[in-house]
């Protein structure tokens, strides 16, 4: 089971997402496309517990920028979620948020989104559940970067995570790092840890 909204392990789940996210995107170079302001995409984002380490890791990577303007998309198929997420989430003068209800292997329904996020985000991918929707969701995502925009994804078990790396890389996505993430929280069923591997892909050229 995932952490209750707001507990502390709620807390602790993202604390280390910060860390490992921001290790990993300094490495594949995130945040230097100069002042434009940055588009975030959470495809499948259920409540969207991250959306803030999201935007705190974008802007701590983007150094005397930081004050550019962020664009948080969330996407969920599951209206009680999204309008949780919300609820929760009230746009600024900094920050714009918006939430849509829709199953993410048509993504490419929503045109007014764009094809130009700087980040894609699929936060604990379920590639068992169903491969070939996966791949759906995997080119779709891909579909929404910028040209040099990223696709990141995290994974609760190992196997799962490799197959998740090569249906990425058939679907157009070309690996830039993929690590263990050695502070991950174990749950309770062998093998399975929040966050457990981390990779960042970009697009083929």
């Amino acid at each position: 089971m995932p952490a209750a909204k707001g507990s502390p392990l709620e807390s602790l789940e993202n604390k280390n997402l910060h860390r490992i996210l921001k290790k990993l995107l300094q490495q594949a170079s995130f945040g230097q496309r100069g002042d434009a302001p940055l588009q975030l995409l959470d495809i499948a984002c259920g409540e969207c517990r991250e959306a803030e380490t999201l935007v705190q890791v974008a802007r701590e990577l983007r150094g005397e920028n930081q004050r550019q303007p962020i664009r948080f998309v969330g996407t969920d198929l599951r209206d009680r979620e999204v309008e949780d997420a919300a609820r929760r989430f009230r746009s600024n003068a900094d920050t714009t948020y918006d939430f849509i209800t829709e199953n993410a292997e048509h993504l490419d329904r929503h045109q007014e989104l764009g094809k130009d996020f700087d980040l894609a985000f699929i936060r604990h991918q379920n590639f068992w559940l169903g491969a070939t929707p996966w791949k759906r969701i995997f080119e779709q995502g891909l579909e929404k970067l910028s040209d040099d925009g990223l696709l990141v994804i995290t994974s609760y078990f190992d196997r799962e995570h490799e197959l998740a790396l090569g249906a990425i890389a058939e679907a157009g996505g070309e690996l830039i790092v993929t690590e263990r993430h050695q502070e991950s929280i174990h749950l309770a069923y062998p093998g399975k840890s929040v966050d457990r591997h981390v990779a960042v892909f970009r697009k083929k050229s």
